[in-house]
């Protein structure tokens, strides 16, 4: 899959939208190292970012209530994704959020290659997931979801849950943090 065909597919022609998606991971490691806050929790109760008591001292210094809440997120998940290693919910421990983005990864074992379906959260955290399940109505089966693809996107597969409507995204491969985000634009307009 290619970074390009993705900026292509959001942003056409437009160079700022493109340099904006291009630039979101930057933006946001450069918020997480500046700031010298760390995250209180009033209780190790998932989600942990309802549980921070410090969040608007964040999004104050951000000047935005989502960004400052994804960038809170991202911390909880680098320092206490490793607590929930066998986390199995349809929604994640650190933010709350549904996932909208599942890579699909080859595994190895003694006598044969098979695969995983992990869940991506926007936040950084990953858990492994259950195939052909949506992560918002919780109805499982692939005869619950339209598929989706876009022969430009080799590997990509947009899923639509038929009983909710939600659209979580399938890819296989490598996919690096940009085309996170533009996979995940993508499938609210695929919705």
């Amino acid at each position: 899959m290619s970074k390009e065909v993705l900026l292509n597919l959001i942003c056409g022609d437009n160079e700022e939208c493109r340099e904006e998606l291009l630039n979101i991971p930057k933006e946001l490691n450069s918020f997480l190292g500046s700031s010298q806050l760390t995250p209180s929790l009033k209780s190790f109760t998932p989600p942990l970012l309802k549980q921070v008591e410090n969040l608007g001292d964040y999004e104050a210094l951000v000047g935005d209530q989502s960004l400052g809440q994804l960038i809170v997120a991202r911390k909880l998940a680098s320092m206490y994704g490793g607590s929930f290693r066998g986390w199995s919910e349809d929604y994640c421990p650190i933010c709350g959020r549904r996932p909208q983005l599942f890579l699909v990864r080859k595994v190895n074992s003694a006598f044969f290659e098979g695969k995983e379906r992990v869940a991506r959260c926007v936040c950084g955290f990953t858990w492994r997931y259950k195939w052909w399940r949506c992560p918002n109505c919780g109805v499982e089966g692939r005869e619950n979801f339209d598929v989706f693809i876009n022969e430009k996107l080799e590997g990509i597969f947009f899923n639509k849950c038929r009983r909710c409507g939600f659209v979580h995204v399938e890819a296989y491969g490598e996919v690096d943090e940009v085309a996170q985000y533009a996979l995940r634009i993508l499938a609210n307009h695929v919705a």
